[in-house]
């Protein structure tokens, strides 16, 4: 029986042991769902986490390429990533397109490469909104100044920005052809001639024309116009006109009040009248006083009281009762006679 030595075994077993250590090198989860976010040009690679063995933490690697001239390619900060994403912001250019690749690793084990689509952030990305809108009323105008959607000094682009305004309505959904839209360069605009005193309605959004990328729309802003100076002085006079001209009509009233308060008095109030069945009463007084004696009389119980001046004198008193009726007469004297 051949007997082998530990220098010949090793040798015979080396090759098995690489085979097992490059077939076990694929073993790790490659990243899924891999994607390229970009917003404003801030172009972020992102993917799900993955588990490495033992759950254990693992590392990204991230390579490029040109899609004309596609030779993979690393940077400097693109190895040992921690994080299911990468910023490569200013590792290409916005007019290149390029494609994208990651792989996990941990340790001598590696995963597969996953790929991107070809992607160019010049007219993938998306456009955020203007930036910093205000809006000031200047009689039947509105100033609107805004500022580019990012900070645009070190890429030199050069946006165009759709200004929709309309006159604010109770509809939820105002159709686009009652919305006037104006284009501009400039980073302020002015809504002239609209009608006073009236709330308008708007919104902003930029575009590249170059690619036709439109960004997304700014939040709604609304104002109320005011008067202009012309309309302004004309309210005023009309105003000073009409409580100058109540003024005189007061005083007038007042004047013809002074000097014809009798009139006034007549037609206000009417001279009383006498009932028709009292006046012809009071056309025969005697059968009235008469007629008012003998109800007294039959109703009432009264009496009659002369006093003399000195009763000491001749008092002389007769008292009579007739029925229900007492009278008392004091006899005069003859002084006072």
């Amino acid at each position: 029986m051949l007997c082998l030595g530990p220098p010949l075994l090793f040798f015979l077993v080396k090759p098995l042991l690489e085979a097992a250590v490059a077939e076990s090198s694929f073993h790790l989860p490659a990243p899924q769902n891999v994607t390229i976010i970009s917003y404003n040009f801030q172009n972020t690679l992102k993917w799900s986490p993955v588990m490495g063995i033992n759950s254990s933490a693992v590392s990204y690697r991230v390579e490029h390429c040109k899609k004309s001239d596609c030779v993979w390619a690393e940077e400097v900060d693109s190895t040992n990533i921690t994080k299911p994403e990468y910023y490569f912001t200013n590792v290409i250019s916005e007019f290149v397109e390029v494609i994208f690749r990651v792989r996990t690793e941990q340790g001598e084990l590696k995963s597969d490469w996953v790929e991107t689509a070809p992607f160019q952030a010049r007219t993938q990305t998306i456009l955020g909104p203007p930036r910093e809108i205000d809006a000031t009323v200047e009689a039947n105008s509105i100033f609107v100044s805004y500022n580019a959607p990012f900070d645009n000094k070190s890429r030199f682009f050069v946006f165009q920005y759709l200004i929709s305004y309309w006159e604010k309505s109770t509809d939820k959904d105002l159709p686009s052809s009652d919305k006037v839209v104006v284009d501009t360069r400039d980073t302020q605009y002015t809504l002239a001639n609209l009608m006073e005193m009236t709330e308008y309605c708007f919104h902003i959004q930029a575009v590249l024309p170059e690619k036709d990328l439109h960004g997304r729309l700014s939040d709604t802003y609304c104002k109320k116009t005011s008067f202009t100076e012309t309309r302004r002085i004309l309210f005023i006079t009309l105003t000073f006109i009409f409580a100058v001209i109540i003024l005189i009509i007061v005083f007038f009233c007042l004047m013809v009040i002074q000097k014809h308060q009798n009139v006034i008095k007549s037609l206000w109030g009417p001279p009383l009248t006498i009932p028709l069945h009292y006046e012809e009463d009071l056309q025969n007084p005697q059968m009235t006083v008469v007629e008012e004696f003998k109800n007294c009389a039959g109703e009432d119980h009264w009496d009659s009281v002369s006093v003399l001046p000195s009763a000491e004198q001749n008092p002389t008193v007769t008292n009579s009762t007739d029925g229900n009726n007492q009278n008392v007469h004091l006899l005069e004297t003859d002084e006072f006679r």
